[in-house]
């Protein structure tokens, strides 16, 4: 995918409303997580608990996903902080190289966390005690 060049308020800006997003998961993923540990004491059944462990393994998966997601755009807010103290100026005017392939990576790891969230809602539908 080709780069495109962006002012640096117009990235900072997507960086605040990921950084959102991600608030919004994590914190989703708290409630399923918790949601998970309340259904799993309702029945030993073995295919019930293999479920409810994968469901687990997944929410851990996808919250190391979104941490990192988090990491990484605080490294770049961190790197226009120091372009700005290197030049002691404002510099969200400029332009810089777009971040392409951090937006596929938190859009694809959106998608896959609307999908699971799907899934685990229709098994939290199907579970009879």
């Amino acid at each position: 995918m080709e780069s495109k060049v962006y002012s640096i308020s117009e990235l900072q800006f997507e960086h605040r409303l990921w950084k959102s997003e991600m608030k919004i998961v994590i914190g989703e993923l708290r409630v399923y997580q918790k949601w998970l540990s309340c259904m799993s004491q309702k029945s030993q059944k073995l295919e019930f608990q293999k479920k409810i462990e994968r469901f687990q393994n997944k929410f851990d998966i996808q919250k190391i996903h979104f941490d990192d997601f988090n990491d990484k755009i605080n490294s770049q807010d961190s790197y226009v902080e120091s372009l700005e103290k290197e030049q002691q100026k404002d510099i969200s005017k400029e332009h810089i190289t777009d971040h392409t392939h951090l937006r596929e990576d938190i859009n694809t790891g959106l998608k896959l966390f609307k999908e699971l969230t799907v899934e685990y809602k229709t098994f939290c539908e199907s579970v009879e005690f």
